[in-house]
């Protein structure tokens, strides 16, 4: 995983009072040692999904 790789959410995450759903998509935006992301989704709102919560689009 890199970043600036658009990801696809495989399972819901809550972070900060916020939901994403499976299927939400957003931009890489930090990889961390301990397997977390930190990614802005397309609704502006950051996530910090696991490595293994995601997939990455084709397109990246």
């Amino acid at each position: 995983m890199n970043v600036g790789q658009r990801i696809e959410l495989t399972t819901q995450i809550e972070s900060r009072g916020n939901t994403a759903r499976p299927g939400d998509q957003g931009t890489v935006e930090g990889v961390h040692t301990d397997g977390y992301l930190t990614v802005r989704m397309d609704n502006g709102r950051t996530q910090f999904p696991r490595t293994d919560e995601v997939t990455v689009l084709p397109s990246s």
